[in-house]
C-alpha cells in the first residue's frame, strides 16, 4: 500500500493547512502532493511557505504551480506593473509585498504538471487546473472536463483550482478535486483535502472535512494590513472561512456592474471602494466576514 495526503488551494491560510498536515501525519503519511495556489487571500503568507519548505524538507513530496504564483511570477518579471491598493488587486499586492527571494525561487522551480510512477502501482497524473492549463476550471459533467480525462496518460487525474470536492469518472479516466484547504466551499467551511490509498489494483481517494481552529487565522486578518489593503477582499474571504459560501465572484461582479453603470466603464482592478462597500451590504457581510442580519419589519 502506498497513501498520499493530497492537498490544494491553501490560499495562505497557514491555520488549516497546520491541521492537514497534523491530521495527515496523525495517520502516519509521509507522502504528500501539493496542487497549487499556496498563497494570496489570506494574511502572513510566509507562514504558510514556511510550513510547505519544511514538508518539503522532511517528507516525500509532489509539488507544482498554481495560478496564483504564476500571477506573483508575472507580476515580478513584468516589471511590477498593475496592482494596486484596493478590493481589486490589493490582496495580490499584500502577498507580493511580503515574499522573499527565496519564495520567488521556489515558485520558479516548480513544473505547472506532473506525473507519478513507481514500480508495482499504477501511474497517476496531477496539475493545478488542467494537465495544459493552470487556469483550466474542470467540472463535473462538463465538456473540457471529459476531453482532459480522455487524453489522460494514466487512469487517474489530481487536480484543484475550483474548490470543490468531487470524483467524476469518464470512459474509465478518473478525476479527483481534493478540495481546498484554506478557502474550501460547503461543508460549513470545514478545511477539504484527500488521501489516496494506492496498490497494485489502483488508487481509491478518501475525502476529509476537517474542522480547525479558525479563530487564529480570522484574528491574523484583523491584525494585518491587508484588511486596510483589501478591504471588501478581505471581508469576503473571511465570511468564506467562516461559513463555505463562497461569494468572492459574485461581489466583484456586482462592483464592477455597479461602477461601470455610474462611470459608462469598468476596467479591473480600478473599481472605487464605494462600488464594493455597496455590494458587500447588498450580500449582507460586515467588513470582519460576518453575515448581517436581515432587520424584520415590524
Amino acid at each position: 500500500m502506498a497513501d498520499f495526503a493530497v492537498f490544494s488551494d491553501i490560499h495562505g491560510n497557514h491555520s488549516a493547512l497546520q491541521a492537514a498536515i497534523d491530521y495527515a501525519c496523525g495517520r502516519g503519511i509521509t507522502n504528500f502532493v501539493l496542487l497549487g495556489d499556496y498563497v494570496t487571500d489570506c494574511p502572513n503568507p510566509q507562514k504558510t511557505l514556511e510550513k510547505i519548505y519544511v514538508l518539503k524538507q522532511y517528507f516525500n513530496t509532489y509539488i507544482i504551480r498554481g495560478n496564483r504564483e504564476e500571477y506573483l511570477l508575472d507580476y515580478k518579471n513584468s516589471g511590477e506593473v498593475g496592482w494596486r491598493k484596493g478590493s481589486a488587486s490589493g490582496s495580490l499586492l499584500y502577498t507580493y509585498e511580503n515574499l522573499t527571494g527565496k519564495d520567488f525561487e521556489f515558485f520558479e522551480s516548480l513544473p505547472n504538471y506532473g506525473i507519478y510512477e513507481m514500480k508495482g502501482f499504477p501511474g497517476f497524473e496531477y496539475c493545478h487546473g488542467s494537465p495544459t492549463n493552470i487556469s483550466e476550471l474542470m467540472f463535473r459533467e462538463k465538456r473540457n472536463t471529459k476531453k482532459v480525462l480522455s487524453h489522460l496518460k494514466t487512469g487517474l487525474l489530481l487536480h484543484g483550482h475550483n474548490h470543490v470536492q468531487d470524483t467524476y469518472v469518464y470512459r474509465g479516466k478518473k478525476g479527483v478535486n481534493p478540495g481546498s484547504i484554506g478557502i474550501p466551499w460547503y461543508y460549513d467551511g470545514k478545511a477539504q483535502f484527500c488521501i489516496l490509498h494506492g496498490s497494485t489494483k489502483g488508487w481509491e481517494e478518501e475525502y476529509i472535512q476537517l474542522d480547525y481552529n479558525r479563530k487564529e487565522i480570522l484574528r491574523e486578518f484583523k491584525e494585518s494590513e491587508l484588511c486596510k489593503m483589501a478591504p471588501a477582499w478581505a471581508a469576503v474571504t473571511m465570511h468564506t472561512i467562516r461559513t463555505g459560501v463562497d461569494l468572492n465572484q459574485t461581489v466583484l461582479l456586482r462592483a464592477m456592474r455597479l461602477c461601470e453603470q455610474e462611470r459608462g466603464s469598468v476596467k479591473w482592478p480600478n473599481i472605487p471602494e464605494k462600488y464594493w462597500a455597496i455590494a458587500l451590504k447588498e450580500n449582507r457581510i460586515d467588513l470582519y466576514g460576518k453575515e448581517i442580519p436581515v432587520e424584520e419589519e415590524e
